[in-house]
């Protein structure tokens, strides 16, 4: 088991640090450190490479937050718009800013007017990029400790004060770890343009569907539950992407 580390917020001067905010942005950071490298590697533009990170960013920070009120805070909605543009109310939701980061990115690209063979090059520097900043992010989940699992009692799970755990926050950070570890390794050769944004989707699809059964029982559910549907459509998309891919490629 575990040990149960838990590091709060600090006071620098007056104001209230928190590490959580801390971790985030060493993530957007890193992530866009590792993009622009990588754009100078492939002989992109960095100016376009960093507009498309920034305009990311911040659209995925937006749809975070706005679809985590929608799925899972809608009461939080009757205090106003207000609550739609403070990030202290309701948190974010990763899969929400996966999917508007996505949404603003292609929408960038289609106003630069860049044409789709070089949009797919930008786009798969996105994609290999970000698993170099989301692994800051879990690991200020992690010692938030804000994704409790269910009980468990085994050497991955986590010595909560009211008993032993699964910490969904650290079992995803150790996740990206050997996923950060592939893609370095398949680096080693060059890939058709796309290929880390397809296989990026497909790893991540099925691990979410996955860790949503560790989840404590009271997550909202239609016919599945918001992980389980973002994390089949994200699978589709990437099977589709591979496809679409490799033909491309083989022409």
């Amino acid at each position: 088991m575990l040990p149960y580390v838990y590091v709060g917020a600090f006071h620098v001067g007056s104001r209230i640090v928190y590490p959580f905010g801390i971790l985030v942005l060493a993530g957007i950071l890193a992530g866009i450190a590792m993009l622009l490298w990588r754009a100078g590697k492939l002989g992109l533009d960095r100016q376009i490479a960093f507009r498309l990170a920034a305009v990311a960013v911040l659209c995925g920070l937006a749809g975070a937050h706005v679809l985590r009120l929608l799925f899972f805070e809608p009461a939080l909605l009757s205090r106003g718009a207000g609550v739609l543009f403070d990030m202290r109310q309701g948190g974010i939701y990763s899969f929400g800013g996966l999917a508007a980061g996505i949404a603003g990115g292609v929408c960038l690209l289609r106003l630069s007017n860049l044409g789709a063979a070089t949009s797919w090059d930008y786009f798969d520097l996105l994609a290999f990029s970000f698993p170099f900043g989301w692994i800051f992010g879990r690991a200020g989940c992690a010692i938030a400790h804000d994704h409790p699992g269910i009980r468990a009692y085994n050497w991955l799970s986590v010595d909560f004060p009211g008993g032993p755990r699964y910490d969904l926050g650290l079992l995803e950070f150790l996740f990206i770890l050997p996923v950060i570890a592939l893609f370095l390794w398949l680096d080693r050769h060059r890939r058709p343009a796309g290929f880390y944004l397809g296989l990026g989707l497909i790893i991540a699809g099925p691990f979410r569907f996955l860790l949503d059964r560790l989840h404590e029982p009271g997550v909202p559910r239609f016919i599945l539950t918001p992980d389980q549907a973002w994390g089949l459509l994200a699978t589709v998309a990437g099977v589709l992407v591979l496809a679409k891919v490799y033909g491309r490629w083989r022409r």
